[in-house]
C-alpha cells in the first residue's frame, strides 16, 4: 500500500540499519493512520528481537525497546521473518533509496525503477500458482 525511502549517514552496523528501517515503516503506518500492519524483515535477528518477550540488550536495544513501545498504538502489528530472496523488491527500493538526498514516499504506486522487479513477481507468482 505504501513504501518509504529514508536516506541515513554513516550507519555501519546492519543490524542498527534494518532496526531503523523498520521503526520508520511503523511510523509511517502511524502517520497514515493504518491500524493492521505486518512488518516484513530479512534480518533474522531483529525479527526474533522484535518478537521476543525477553529485555534486549544489545547495542540496539534502545530502538527495540522504541519499537515495542509502539505496539499498543496499533490494534495489530506483527513482525515476520522473509528471505531476501523472496521480497526483491524490498531490496531493490532500499538500493534505489540510496540515490536521494530526501525521503521518497509512494503511496499506492512504486517509482518506475521498480516496476520491473515487480513484473517478475507477479510473473513467478503466477508460474508457481
Amino acid at each position: 500500500m505504501a513504501t518509504c525511502t529514508y536516506p541515513w549517514e554513516n550507519i555501519s552496523d546492519p543490524a542498527m540499519a534494518e532496526a531503523r528501517a523498520c521503526l520508520q515503516a511503523i511510523t509511517m503506518a502511524e502517520e497514515m493512520g493504518f491500524q493492521d500492519i505486518c512488518v516484513e524483515g530479512d534480518a533474522l535477528t531483529i525479527i526474533c528481537k522484535l518478537n521476543s518477550v525477553e529485555e534486549d540488550k544489545s547495542s540496539i536495544s534502545s530502538l527495540i525497546q522504541e519499537i515495542k513501545g509502539r505496539i499498543p498504538n496499533f490494534r495489530r502489528l506483527s513482525f515476520e521473518y522473509v528471505p531476501r530472496e523472496a521480497n526483491k523488491l524490498a531490496h531493490g527500493m532500499a538500493m534505489e533509496g540510496r540515490k536521494y538526498e530526501n525521503s521518497q514516499y509512494c503511496i499506492e504506486e512504486i517509482p518506475y525503477a521498480m516496476e520491473g522487479l515487480v513484473n517478475r513477481d507477479k510473473r513467478s507468482d503466477d508460474d508457481s500458482g
